[in-house]
């Protein structure tokens, strides 16, 4: 099952079930899967997504933590699944937590793992395909990974470098000040020498530390949510109002179980006062947060943050709402949004300039157009107005591209004022 203590590669094979016995679709044996899971983590299960492949086979991707890449989990209509988990970020009691998961999937789906790939030919293995290391080996695993990231931190800041985001997923990068962003707030240079020297101090950034969901984990999995994911305003998008009722469910439970951790209370009562809420828990985090010392702000989205997009780069404010798909990026908030797309680009004889690219997609601009050159990116962007919603609006319409990769991007501003901001933002628009 374990390519590494901290990365899950787990392959296996449906049994026939039924009353006519048959091997399930690959739909049908993850709607199974999805079900369980849902019912039987509904505090670990964030969200899911399904989609079919290119291959005819179907695709079940599952949030599980906020500090973690997505379990990805495919199945054929053959009955061949796979699993594929990256645990390392998390820590030890994630990556064994996962482990117990797939365990309970098999028995429950009649799923038999093994390490052997049959369709590639492997040779068949007989070894429980779900035995996953010890709790002392998973643990040296990710001190040595931590260790190894931390030493590389130090190197950078000792050459001048900034500041680098450790165990954070995603393609987002944020904006801090210190050594090191971590999925439980930045830590700054004082902090890093002494978690070198000390593993105790170096583990207060892991979010799951030990094998039990105790109140650390739930904290943990609240202030990395926090963090990452709240944007410090009232929520726009029903999922915004979900993510801070997730939050503030999370302390609730963690604070009976473990009242004496150090809970981020004026972080946890101004999210009570954005959403609204109003139980005896929420009104003790008030009490508390009224009376505890000031404390530096939680959540990095209170800056502004970079995006990427198909090998493109943009700095965008921090509270904006997003949607992202395969195709587009949109972001938005305050009477401004942006969508943005990307694309490799070639010829028959090699990669598309950046002048062919303009030419092509931004040639019928017009003559209002306006050119940008910077640092290799070749851009044309045209100001203009749209009534066709009933209101006026401002629209940049723009293309920027650099040898064989192209972006378009799209910025509507409800303010005339905004036109600067509008063509700043085009303008910013770079490889990343």
């Amino acid at each position: 099952m374990l390519i590494s203590p901290l990365l899950a590669h787990v392959l296996g094979q449906a049994s026939r079930r039924g009353l006519i016995l048959r091997v399930p679709s690959g739909e049908s044996l993850l709607d199974t899967v999805e079900a369980r899971l849902l019912a039987e983590y509904p505090d670990a299960v964030r969200s899911t997504r399904r989609r079919t492949l290119e291959t005819g086979d179907a695709e079940l991707t599952v949030a599980l933590h906020p500090a973690a890449r997505d379990l990805v989990i495919t199945a054929s209509d053959a009955g061949r699944v796979s699993v594929a988990a990256e645990t390392e970020q998390v820590g030890p009691g994630y990556h064994r937590f996962v482990a117990r998961l797939l365990e309970r999937m098999g028995t429950d789906t009649a799923i038999t793992w093994s390490r052997a790939d049959i369709d590639r030919g492997d040779p068949a293995d007989e070894t429980d395909g779900t035995t996953f290391a010890s709790r002392a080996i998973v643990e040296r695993s990710y001190l040595a990974w931590l260790g190894r990231s931390l030493v590389a931190a130090r190197a950078g800041r000792s050459a001048g470098r900034p500041g680098v985001q450790i165990g954070i997923p995603g393609t987002t990068r944020f904006a801090f000040d210190g050594a090191i962003a971590t999925a439980l707030g930045p830590r700054d240079d004082a902090w890093l020498e002494a978690a070198l020297a000390d593993t105790r101090v170096a583990i207060d950034v892991t979010p799951w530390w030990a094998d039990a969901t105790d109140g650390a984990c739930l904290l943990n999995r609240a202030l990395a949510l926090m963090w990452l994911e709240v944007r410090w305003r009232a929520p726009a998008l029903r999922a915004e109002g979900q993510l801070l009722d997730e939050v503030h469910r999370l302390l609730s439970k963690a604070f009976p179980l473990e009242p004496a951790l150090p809970y981020p209370w004026q972080a946890w009562a101004e999210l009570i006062e954005l959403r609204g809420f109003d139980d005896p828990m929420a009104r003790q985090a008030i009490a508390r947060a009224a009376q505890a010392p000031e404390a530096a702000p939680v959540g990095y989205r209170r800056g502004p943050v970079t995006i990427t997009h198909e090998g493109w780069a943009l700095e965008i404010p921090g509270s904006f709402a997003e949607r992202r798909t395969s195709e587009e990026w949109w972001g938005g908030g305050q009477g401004r949004n942006i969508t943005l797309a990307a694309v490799r680009t070639g010829t028959a004889i090699g990669a598309m300039s950046a002048e062919a690219f303009v030419r092509q997609f931004a040639g019928d601009l017009g003559p209002g157009s306006i050119d940008h050159r910077a640092g290799g990116v070749m851009g044309r962007a045209k100001l203009s107005t749209d009534t066709s919603s009933g209101v006026e609006v401002g629209v940049l319409e723009g293309y920027s591209a650099v040898v064989g990769s192209g972006a378009a991007i799209k910025v509507v501003f409800d303010d005339p004022a905004d036109w600067q901001w509008a063509l700043d933002t085009w303008k910013a628009l770079a490889p990343g």
